[in-house]
C-alpha cells in the first residue's frame, strides 16, 4: 500500500526534540491491538507492542489492522513502552466497511464492494465485476480499488480511483473518479437482499446477470 508518504508527514508534525526524557515517535502499520495494547510493525520489518491504557486515541479511528500508524510514546520499545499518543491514517478506516450502489427501480440488482483490513476487497451481488483489493493513495480520501471484469464477453484487469467524501447527512459517500457511480458506505441492516440465483425453468439468473453486466460495465474505468 502506499502509506509512507502519510508515515512520514505525520512523524514529521508529531515529532518532538528527542532528549532521554522526551517523548518519541515510532512509525509503521498495526499487527494487533487489543483494549490496552497496539502493536506496530515498521518499514524494516521490526515489532514492537506498546501500552495504550493512558494514551490520547482521539484519532487512533479504530486501531484497524493494516492501518498506518504513528505511536507517540515514552519508555524502552523493548519493555511494551507507554504510548501518550496514537495516530492512524484516516482515510484507512473510512474505506473500511461495506459500500452499495442502488439500483432504485430493480433494488435487488444493487451491488457493492466490501473493503477490508489489510488490502483485501471483495464484490457484493455481482459476478461479473470481481472486486480482489484496495490501497491507499497518497491524497487524503483517496484509494485505488483493483479487480477483474469477466463479463460482456470479455475479461481484464481494472483499477478505479474511489474518492470519500461526506453527504449533507453525513453518511459517508465513494465516488468512482471519472463516472457517475456513487457508493453509500452502509450497516449490516442496511444490505439488501442478494440477487436471484440462476435458474433452468424461470431464467431468473439470466436476468440477474444480464442487470449486473450492465451495471459492472458502468462501473469498470480501465
Amino acid at each position: 500500500m502506499k502509506k509512507s508518504m502519510w508515515i512520514a508527514a505525520a512523524a514529521l508534525i508529531g515529532a518532538t526534540a528527542c532528549g532521554e526524557q522526551e517523548p518519541r515517535t515510532f512509525t509503521g502499520f498495526i499487527t494487533d491491538a487489543t483494549m490496552n495494547t497496539v502493536t506496530v510493525q515498521d518499514q524494516s520489518s521490526a515489532t514492537y507492542t506498546f501500552s495504550t491504557a493512558e494514551a490520547d486515541r482521539s484519532e487512533a479511528y479504530g486501531l484497524l489492522v493494516g492501518a498506518p500508524v504513528v505511536v507517540e510514546y515514552k519508555g524502552q520499545l523493548d519493555q511494551e513502552a507507554k504510548a501518550i499518543k496514537v495516530s492512524t491514517n484516516p482515510t484507512y478506516a473510512e474505506a473500511v466497511g461495506r459500500w452499495m450502489f442502488y439500483n432504485d427501480e430493480k433494488p435487488e440488482f444493487s451491488m457493492g464492494i466490501e473493503i477490508r483490513v489489510e488490502g483485501e476487497a471483495v464484490s457484493i451481488n455481482s459476478a461479473t465485476l470481481l472486486y480482489t483489493g484496495w490501497e491507499l493513495l497518497d491524497e487524503a480520501g483517496k484509494i485505488l480499488l483493483k479487480g477483474r471484469s469477466v463479463g460482456n464477453g470479455q475479461s481484464f484487469d481494472f483499477s478505479q480511483t474511489g474518492i470519500i467524501s461526506k453527504d449533507a447527512e453525513g453518511r459517508y459517500q465513494m465516488t468512482i473518479e471519472g463516472t457517475e457511480i456513487s457508493f453509500t458506505k452502509v450497516t449490516d441492516s442496511e444490505m439488501p437482499a442478494e440477487a436471484p440465483e440462476e435458474t433452468e425453468e424461470a431464467g431468473a439468473g439470466d436476468t440477474a446477470a444480464s442487470e449486473s453486466d450492465k451495471t459492472d460495465t458502468a462501473a469498470v474505468v480501465r
